[in-house]
């Protein structure tokens, strides 16, 4: 074969691969945008769909861990607050029990870690359909698991309130607010997701009068993650 010859061949050939790799390269590069886009789409919809449902199950595992600990204790108010009266029956003073309650907030926090632990991954699950945003298709299709990747900060702090409850009667409940977090790993990110719930652990109806001056109750919080 003439030298001129060879370096056609060659050339062409060369061409030729050249046109095979430009419509795979294009069609890679539309691929990547194409994803880019329905990720910049979908994941908001993913962000909202896995923090509603993460909301709720910490909710109820914070809510299970409070009564859990409660049962295990055998608590009522008189555990949580010492009401102390005169001889004619009039309050004097209502005091936490600084020692209990201290020492049950630190098994509640150390029993929401535990619960939020061991979250069932399969109940974080959001159908594909939901993703698109329509309604129509809310709900169906396979779902995207979605894996909580660790436990944050978890905060317990006592709240007292006084209502009233009739002539001369007070409604005290000594409630146990409660902060979590979990952070959610989702497709190309750590979600941290947050909730707070306040659980009721005693009450009671105080008859006679509850000066503030007389009130000493818990403060300070038990926390868990610093």
């Amino acid at each position: 074969m003439p030298v001129k010859l060879k370096r056609l061949h060659i050339l062409l050939r060369r061409m030729g691969g050249a046109m095979v790799a430009l419509p795979v390269t294009l069609t890679l590069v539309l691929l990547c945008v194409t994803l880019y886009a329905l990720n910049g789409l979908l994941l908001p919809v993913l962000e909202a769909a896995a923090s509603s449902q993460a909301v709720n199950l910490m909710t109820q595992a914070i809510d299970t861990a409070v009564d859990n600990c409660l049962q295990e204790n055998g608590m009522d108010y008189a555990d949580f607050v010492t009401i102390e009266t005169d001889s004619a029956g009039k309050v004097t003073s209502i005091t936490s029990n600084t020692a209990a309650n201290s020492r049950f907030k630190r098994q509640v926090v150390e029993a929401v870690v535990r619960q939020l632990e061991a979250l069932d991954g399969d109940a974080l699950r959001v159908p594909l359909g939901t993703l698109t945003g329509q309604p129509l298709l809310s709900g169906t299709g396979p779902r995207v698991r979605v894996k909580v990747d660790s436990v944050g900060e978890v905060v317990a702090d006592y709240a007292n309130s006084f209502t009233a409850a009739g002539v001369n009667q007070t409604l005290h409940r000594v409630c146990l607010e409660v902060t979590a977090t979990v952070y959610l790993f989702l497709p190309g990110e750590i979600l941290p997701v947050s909730v707070s719930s306040n659980v009721c652990v005693a009450e009671t109806v105080i008859v006679g009068e509850t000066p503030d001056t007389y009130l000493r109750l818990e403060k300070g919080d038990s926390r868990y993650g610093d």
